[in-house]
């Protein structure tokens, strides 16, 4: 798995490679960064609300701190994978097959309170992560920008997106991942991390599992169900799950 991220920083500049537009949304990823770097994660607050419409919205606030001596500059990612028809033969045309905003629109990246625009790249590979993928064959989708965080200085990094096509209403969960690298500083661990979990869609949810943690279920209306986890010093690997009746 490591060894997809050493030719990031060339796919950044197009896509170049084409796949099957027959394909199943798979999961999204947390954010990452392309290499080791001193940073440390202060804080993170995400936010995932499940629409009537059945529209997953996403969105993700980061506080890093740089606590080594000199300017971090490096390539703040995320990434969505979906299960992708094996063909014999690869479309290396212009034509959009590779499901270019099919599952995800909509994205806003803020640098420092800044609007930043970001690159997209697509690699295939084989390989069983999750568990209601059909086959080995994965398209992932990487959105990225890139960012320079002073020496013993905070930056701040905000993330938005909408998610269509996640087909929760049959599968009867939604993957949020944290899996990938471990590039932040005492592997991915974050000093404060809140999440906020919103449903109005028709379908309840059963469970919210992320490494044991107890999310606290505190709606208020029998229309919007709201889950609230707070929790201190997590290394944010593994995948969170929520689960629908």
């Amino acid at each position: 798995m490591f060894k997809k991220i050493l030719i990031l920083t060339t796919f950044f500049l197009f896509s170049v490679i084409t796949f099957a537009q027959n394909s199943k949304f798979l999961a999204v990823g947390n954010v990452k960064i392309v290499r080791q770097e001193p940073l440390a994660i202060k804080r993170e607050d995400l936010n995932i609300t499940i629409e009537k419409d059945n529209t997953i919205k996403v969105e993700s606030f980061y506080t890093f701190e740089n606590v080594g001596n000199y300017n971090v500059k490096s390539t703040f990612l995320f990434w969505l994978d979906s299960n992708i028809e094996k063909v014999e033969k690869e479309d290396f045309s212009n034509k959009n097959t590779n499901n270019r905003g099919k599952y995800i629109n909509n994205i806003k990246f803020f640098s420092d309170y800044k609007k930043s625009q970001n690159l997209r790249a697509v690699i295939k590979f084989d390989e069983n992560i999750y568990k209601n993928q059909n086959g080995e064959d994965i398209q992932r989708e990487w959105f990225a920008i890139s960012k320079t965080i002073e020496p013993n200085k905070e930056g701040k990094l905000y993330l938005s997106y909408d998610l269509k096509n996640t087909d929760f209403l049959r599968t009867k969960n939604f993957t949020y991942s944290f899996d990938l690298v471990n590039n932040f500083l005492n592997k991915n661990k974050v000093e404060i991390f809140y999440v906020n979990i919103y449903n109005k869609s028709l379908k309840k949810i059963k469970s919210i599992d992320y490494k044991g943690y107890e999310f606290k279920n505190i709606s208020t209306n029998k229309n919007k169900e709201h889950f609230e986890l707070l929790a201190g010093s997590v290394n944010l690997d593994d995948k969170m799950v929520i689960y629908f009746y």
